[in-house]
C-alpha cells in the first residue's frame, strides 16, 4: 500500500532497518521490491530456511584456475555496494544464524570466511581520520561497509505460524 511505503521512504530517509510482518509473504515481497522500484535502488534477495548456514549468507568458495577463491554472496555484496537487502523467512532462523544478522543488523559488521572484517563505515572512516590509509586497512581486510546499506525483513507473525520466536535484539 501506499501507506506502507511511505513508511518505508520515511525509514530508509532515517537509515534505518524495517521489518514487514503479514500474512502474505508475496505481498510484502512485491512491497520491497515495489519500494527499491519506486526510490531507483538496487537489492539483493535472500531467503532463509531451516537449511540455511552462516556461510550461505557470507561467502561461497570457488576453485578458479586451480585457485580457491571467495565469492561474496548477497548478503555482503548489498553491504559492500549500497544495496537494499531483502531477508524472506526470518522466523525459519536457526539459532546459529540470530547472532550473525543481529550483529550485522546492529552495528554493521561480519566476520567473513575469507578472513576479511565488514566494518561499519563509520568506524572505518574514523580509522582513516586517525591516520591509517586505505592500504593499511585493506592489509589488515577490513571492508567498509556502505553509508547507503538498508535491510527489510520479511516475516510471518510468530507463533500463529510455524517458526521460532526472534531473540529480544532482533525485535528492536
Amino acid at each position: 500500500t501506499l501507506a506502507t511505503l511511505e513508511w518505508l521512504a520515511k525509514k530508509a530517509l532515517l537509515r534505518q532497518d524495517a521489518m514487514l510482518l503479514g500474512e502474505s509473504v508475496g505481498t510484502l515481497r512485491s512491497l520491497a521490491f515495489r519500494f527499491c522500484e519506486v526510490t531507483g535502488r538496487e537489492a539483493e534477495h535472500v531467503s532463509i530456511s531451516r537449511d540455511t548456514t552462516e556461510s550461505d549468507l557470507k561467502q561461497r568458495r570457488e576453485i578458479r584456475g586451480g585457485s580457491v577463491v571467495y565469492s561474496d554472496l548477497p548478503v555482503v555484496q548489498a553491504a559492500v555496494n549500497g544495496r537494499v537487502l531483502i531477508i524472506e523467512g526470518l522466523e525459519k532462523a536457526e539459532r546459529n544464524l540470530l547472532p550473525i544478522l543481529n550483529n550485522l543488523l546492529e552495528n554493521r559488521e561480519m566476520q567473513l570466511d575469507s578472513g576479511a572484517f565488514l566494518v561499519h563505515p563509520r568506524r572505518y572512516d574514523k580509522l582513516l581520520a586517525e591516520g591509517a590509509t586505505e592500504a593499511d586497512l585493506a592489509a589488515r581486510q577490513l571492508v567498509r561497509c556502505h553509508d547507503d546499506f538498508l535491510v527489510l525483513v520479511i516475516g510471518l507473525p510468530v507463533p500463529r505460524f510455524p517458526g521460532a520466536p526472534l531473540d529480544p535484539p532482533l525485535r528492536s
